[in-house]
């Protein structure tokens, strides 16, 4: 048997770290070039059609939702009108795409630092409280965990900046042309399922948005 030196292990440490730099210096690239075309960003006009309203709201004596979709994620207030508490069940809520699939969800204001307590969570997304005539709100995320190719991390370890995090594609539906094409999207549906617990059961609230139209902003 070998032993292992010294030098072994501080040319592994090197190679690790310029592994790690190497892809994030890919990825700066990749936002470099992206940044010096001609790319402008899709505009999305969305309604909820299931249930089917105007405002992007609703409400049915216990819960009121509020939705502000777009192309990275879909804000949402929950406003608790009962007189217990509730819980929102971040674990089991599901976001499905134009083209049918599943994605777990995050919630939070940023992409990365949801990612990050959701790592830190032991790869967990607890129950949200809200208590009676209140509300909590944020922005709903894909899931991309640990990323494509494991860039964010491995086991439960996140292992870029947050920087690094939000460069990485999660976006629930194309913001630029490299990224997919949008226009193809108009007519098509997505929806949410959000899990509320109340005193002893558990309601899916299933939303339903289709896309109306798709526009491409010229800020030229």
């Amino acid at each position: 048997m070998g032993f292992v030196t010294k030098q072994h292990l501080e040319d592994a440490l090197t190679k690790q770290v310029f592994s790690k730099l190497n892809r994030i210096l890919f990825i700066s690239i990749l936002l470099l070039i992206a940044g010096c075309t001609t790319y402008q960003p899709y505009h999305y006009s969305i309604s909820l059609i299931d249930p089917n309203v105007e405002d992007l709201t609703y409400e049915d004596g216990d819960v009121f939702f509020q939705f502000i979709p777009a192309a990275e994620h879909i804000w949402v207030s929950v406003y608790n009108m009962s007189e217990d508490s509730i819980y929102f069940v971040r674990d089991k809520a599901e976001y499905i795409d134009p083209n049918g699939e599943s994605h777990n969800i995050l919630f939070g204001q940023m992409f990365a630092n949801a990612m990050k307590d959701f790592v830190r969570s032991n790869l967990y997304s607890s129950e949200i409280r809200i208590d009676p005539k209140s509300e909590r709100e944020g922005n709903i995320w894909i899931n991309i965990w640990p990323g494509p190719g494991g860039d964010i991390g491995a086991g439960s370890q996140i292992t870029v900046t947050d920087t690094a995090i939000d460069y990485l594609d999660h976006y629930m539906l194309p913001e630029y042309e490299y990224q997919g094409n949008g226009m193809m999207l108009k007519d098509t549906t997505f929806s949410i399922i959000l899990p509320i617990e109340f005193s002893g059961y558990v309601k899916n609230y299933e939303f339903t948005f289709m896309i109306t139209d798709v526009e491409i902003i010229d800020r030229k």
